[in-house]
């Protein structure tokens, strides 16, 4: 044990740092069942929840339980996709099989002698049932009724007991893995059974879960055990994960596979994920939950989903691109007005309370420049290596790479930037006044910029070819070598509020400007003039913006009290807490862009990393499905014929996206033949008025205010008869 201690810890990092982006789903978003079962994400359907207390299925913005064959609170157990795209549900000694659009008990004649607790699953070559530990193949028979036979012919269980004792089915391609006995089971196509036991690596344990990895390694779960088997390998191996110890009773959590194809263990104290030859760990402290969980599922935008026994159901919103950091990761209290990095690489942000220090990727924070005190508004790294920080009350302190620190400068007023430019001077804004060390670097002193109005300062930008700019209570300046000049700014031609509070100028001179009120204003430089038109974008019109900076790619990044909207030149994207971001109201001026293209925002929590800022700008466009269009509880059909009726029709929309943010989604719906404008609609249900009689085609779209896409439009035509009186026969016989 001495020796296997320090071996296990070897392999896991127990201190995986980061905090999760947790969203959660329980009654007040329609999912009443709170102890999940199993999770299923099929071709046409976002996500299927199996609970204790009913079938549940996720539109994209709430949760509806699904009736089988008129059933509402079903216990189920297991759910399964075919190949043919049939899904099946195995409920309490019941099977039902149907699709989106409903499901039917299978009769006693069609699956026999059901029994609690079965398992589903379907390989490629058919639906396969575990019931009561012995395994069935579920068939057609024609006339859309279906039969169960048992799977393995009768030498194959007398030469196998262990299948008699089926407590687990995975499916890795054409192979049906199953947890037989102690043992574990592997029946091919042709039904040909391989038994794994100690002689193969496989200790006795309940197995639960198979997975196989983007490299062909065969991964497998127990309930105290986790094996892997090499790729052209005969034999598996343990591969120790701490905390994995067995006690844990009922089923597990499957294995599986992160868009990155790093396996995700999900286990009651967190997560745990195989990256780098070594095991990564997150848990409470990380944000997520606790407690038993038997389902896990990536969804197609990789975000990480879970069951939380008696708490329903959470998702790790941003799971692969966003990684975010809170004062439970050692970080002083935020807000996080500054970010900046140490010549050794190492992170640096400026909090309220005081500064940390991340020195490995990934890790925790650290206290760091404890003699800067607290309210760090600027952070600058001169060539030297020294970190220069400027706090609130304006003092600015230099700390050299070998550790010494001295306080350099004090501002007469309150100190709002800190910037060194290309030349090397120093820059310092305040409340009252804008004053520079031309030569920081040889102990120069803080003077003045006598030719610049004793005013509020507000931002301040170095372009490519050298130009410094500053905003101020009084308009927008730059300096063009030795000489200050005032921008004339205008606003749709006419005079602008001398107040300018952020701004942006690309090398073209493109210039992105806010002012002391919400809206955003674009516009281009030329000579000493500046007119400005609002942005006309719906998301900017009414927000106060707090950050405006530009990265290495051209993009905008604006942020405000809703979070972040990025600009690419083309279009506008939205970043916020429902894709990852760790809160939604942005520090002002906390930004920074690593080397690798990857950003850091600061917010009123703590900082947040965008990995791939380009996934903001997914070309894929939102989807939407007519679930269904029924008419007193009746569905209508495409093409269908309908009496007239008084009553309304009741639509269902679903789509493949999650916008659990409610002012994501906006759906616009119209029945031609009744009006041709778009009605629009924050939800997914609709009811129509009842329609008079004639020929109409019902069009439905999504739009995503995010990303500023629609979807392609869904349709469905039908036709209302006239009443009959109005009918021509009647008509004449009136005559």
């Amino acid at each position: 044990m001495a020796v296997l201690l320090p071996a296990l810890l070897s392999l896991a990092d127990l201190a995986g740092a980061q905090s999760a982006s947790i969203r959660r789903y329980a009654h007040d978003q329609g999912l009443l069942g709170l102890a999940g079962t199993c999770l299923l994400q099929t071709r046409a359907t976002l996500l299927w929840v199996c609970t204790e207390s009913g079938l549940y299925r996720y539109n994209g913005r709430s949760f509806q339980q699904v009736m089988l064959d008129g059933l509402r609170n079903e216990p189920i157990t297991s759910m399964t996709e075919a190949a043919d795209g049939r899904l099946w549900v195995a409920g309490f000694q019941a099977l039902f099989v149907g699709d989106e659009h409903g499901f039917r008990k299978l009769a006693p004649d069609e699956a026999e002698h059901l029994q609690e607790g079965m398992l589903l699953a379907s390989p490629s070559w058919g639906t396969v049932l575990a019931n009561g530990g012995t395994l069935e193949r579920l068939s057609a028979r024609g006339n859309g009724h279906w039969h169960s036979e048992l799977l393995l012919d009768t030498a194959t269980r007398v030469r196998v007991p262990e299948l008699s004792k089926v407590l687990s089915l995975s499916v890795e391609g054409d192979t049906l893995w199953a947890g037989c006995a102690k043992r574990l089971c592997a029946i091919d196509a042709q039904r040909k059974v391989q038994v794994y036991g100690p002689d193969q690596g496989v200790p006795d344990d309940r197995w639960y879960s198979v997975l196989r990895d983007h490299d062909g390694a065969l991964w497998v779960r127990g309930t105290g055990n986790l094996l892997y088997r090499a790729p052209g390998a005969s034999k598996f191996s343990v591969r120790p994960l701490p905390l994995l110890d067995g006690s844990t009773i009922g089923r597990q959590a499957p294995l599986v596979l992160d868009r990155e194809g790093r396996v995700l263990v999900r286990r009651n104290d967190g997560l745990a994920r195989w990256e780098n030859g070594r095991w990564r760990s997150f848990g409470a402290d990380n944000g997520l939950p606790p407690g038993s969980s038997d389902a896990i599922l990536v969804d197609r935008d990789g975000d990480v989903w879970m069951t939380v026994d008696g708490e329903g159901l959470v998702r790790w919103a941003g799971y692969e691109w966003i990684e975010n950091w809170d004062v439970s990761q050692g970080m002083p209290a935020a807000p996080t007005w500054s970010i900046a990095r140490d010549a050794q690489g190492a992170l640096l942000v400026g909090n309220e309370h005081g500064t940390g220090c991340q020195v490995d990727p990934g890790g925790r924070f650290v206290p760091a420049l404890q003699a800067s005190g607290i309210q760090i508004v600027g952070m600058q790294r001169s060539a030297d290596g020294s970190l220069w920080t400027l706090n609130s009350a304006g003092f600015l302190r230099r700390t050299w790479p070998d550790g010494r620190s001295a306080q350099i400068a004090k501002l007469p007023r309150t100190a709002r930037r800190l910037l060194i430019d290309r030349q090397g001077r120093m820059w310092m804004l305040s409340a009252g006044g804008l004053f520079v060390i031309r030569r920081p670097l040889e102990g120069g002193t803080m003077e003045a910029v006598t030719e610049m109005p004793t005013i509020a300062y507000t931002d301040v930008q170095q372009t490519a070819n050298g130009t410094l700019w500053v905003s101020t209570a009084n308009g927008l300046f730059r300096l063009q070598g030795a000489r200050w000049s005032r921008v004339e700014v205008l606003v749709d031609g006419g005079t602008s509020d001398p107040w300018i509070s952020k701004f942006h100028i690309s090398d073209s001179g493109e210039v992105w400007l806010a002012f002391y009120r919400p809206g955003l204003w674009h516009g281009m430089l030329l000579g000493e003039r500046l007119d400005l038109q609002a942005i006309s974008d719906e998301a900017l019109r009414d927000v106060g913006v707090y950050l405006m900076r530009g990265d290495s790619l051209g993009r905008v990044w604006v942020g405000h009290a809703r979070g972040v909207e990025v600009y690419d030149g083309e279009r506008w994207a939205h970043l916020s807490q429902s894709q990852g971001l760790l809160w939604d109201d942005i520090s002002e001026a906390a930004f920074a862009e690593d080397p690798d293209g990857s950003v850091w925002i600061g917010t009123s929590r703590g900082v947040s990393h965008l990995l791939d800022p380009a996934r903001l700008f997914d070309a894929r466009q939102p989807s939407v499905r007519i679930d269904s269009v029924s008419r007193g509880g009746v569905p209508v059909q495409r093409g269908q014929l309908l009496g007239w009726s008084d009553q309304p029709l009741h639509i269902e929309l679903s789509t493949m996206e999650v916008y659990d943010d409610p002012s994501r989604l906006t759906v616009r719906y119209r029945l031609l033949g009744l009006h041709n404008e778009w009605i629009q609609s924050d939800n997914l249900s609709i009811d129509q008025a009842p329609l008079p009689s004639g020929h109409f085609r019902l069009q439905v779209q999504v739009l995503d205010r995010y990303r500023r896409t629609a979807s392609p439009i869904a349709d469905l035509p039908f036709a209302v008869a006239p009443l009959w009186w109005r009918s021509r026969r009647r008509s004449r016989c009136m005559c």
